[in-house]
């Protein structure tokens, strides 16, 4: 009996010694120059505005992720990373440290990876490869319903990948703690409740995913009401080209503004070189409940200094119709209401 002590004793030591760890810096810093018309001045008259803006394709941000080998398939995990203005060196996502996502979990190489922390949603993990802008902070479906690239706190997230097949689950006990009372109230779990499911599939060069999720009040007035979100996708990639086709069907008792919209979305990327490549991507949203129906044309260019940089030109042409308001950077008070809005963005990315 001693002697099998000593030998396991000895072999959890070596294990220890033997497993492998690191910690990675990472990052993305994205500034251009944007050219917007149609934008209301104080007295709201509308004006051109030529400004610096930071996180256009990509969202400027530092992170660190770790990894840990445990053994038997299993890896220790988190990730830190934050999000910033680059054009004023500020924090964004409300100032947090690390707003854009903040957690630890357990990755098992058969069973797939829980984590615990502020996460992404799952509209973005699952859905952002359908998007031909990628969810692009600018000129993107991410324009249309901001909530495509959400972010819940206080969430317990599940993903595991089985040959082509990709699923996942997430749970939060309240979306946003910013919010007082806001979530994890004490006596009503409902409130800033969020719980979403997903999938993605890959047969060849096929792609399909889709996504529900659903949101309760973020007070006690509304915990009993819903913001219901469901999402499918498809992409077909034959190598230069890749086409995208989207549809997402909005159903809130939250917001008395265009409660129950249709976004669908399609688009094309072609890769005409290793360094260069063309999007062109189209985006309608249609109100159910009034006769504002925006779409939005877009059109970007990327080239590809190196692996880690590259400059991009992105255009956009937003169409108002019936009195909506949507400028080329979303819901945002940048254009007049059933203004039409050209936007431009010239700029470059590094990632590190």
């Amino acid at each position: 009996m001693k002697r099998t002590l000593i030998a396991a004793a000895t072999a959890a030591a070596c294990s220890y010694t033997y497993a492998q760890s690191s910690v990675t810096l990472y990052g993305v810093a994205d500034a251009g120059v944007e050219y917007l018309n149609h934008v209301p001045n104080a007295v709201g008259q509308a004006n051109k505005l030529v400004r610096m803006t930071s996180g256009n394709i990509a969202g400027s941000r530092w992170g660190l992720r770790g990894v840990e080998d445990l053994g038997n398939g299993l890896k220790g995990v988190f990730v830190l990373e934050g999000g910033m203005a680059l054009d004023s060196g500020t924090a964004v996502q409300g100032g947090r440290l690390f707003g854009r996502k903040a957690y630890v979990g357990i990755d098992s190489s058969r069973f797939g990876q829980l984590t615990l922390g502020r996460h992404h949603n799952l509209l973005f993990d699952l859905i952002i490869s359908f998007d031909p802008m990628l969810f692009a902070p600018k000129y993107s479906s991410f324009n249309h319903d901001a909530w495509l690239a959400g972010r819940t706190d206080n969430s317990a997230k599940y993903a595991g990948t089985f040959g082509g097949l990709t699923v996942a689950a997430l749970y939060s006990f309240g979306v946003d703690s910013s919010v007082a009372n806001g979530s994890e109230v004490p006596g009503n779990s409902r409130i800033g409740r969020e719980m979403s499911a997903g999938f993605t599939y890959q047969a060849g060069k096929f792609r399909v995913g889709g996504a529900y999720d659903q949101l309760n009040g973020s007070s006690a007035a509304t915990a009993g009401k819903t913001e219901r979100r469901y999402v499918g996708a498809a992409a077909l990639d034959i190598n230069p080209i890749s086409v995208y086709v989207g549809y997402r069907r909005l159903v809130s008792q939250l917001v008395t503004s265009m409660p129950r919209t249709d976004l669908l979305w399609a688009g094309v990327n072609w890769n005409l070189a290793p360094t260069f490549a063309l999007t062109g991507a189209a985006y309608k949203t249609n109100d159910r409940t009034s006769a504002k129906d925006p779409v939005s044309f877009v059109l970007s260019a990327d080239y590809r200094f190196s692996k880690r940089t590259d400059a991009y030109i992105t255009a956009s042409y937003t169409k108002n119709n019936g009195g909506s308001a949507l400028g080329a950077n979303g819901y945002d008070g940048s254009v007049l209401p059933g203004n039409n809005q050209f936007g431009t963005v010239i700029g470059m990315r590094h990632s590190f």
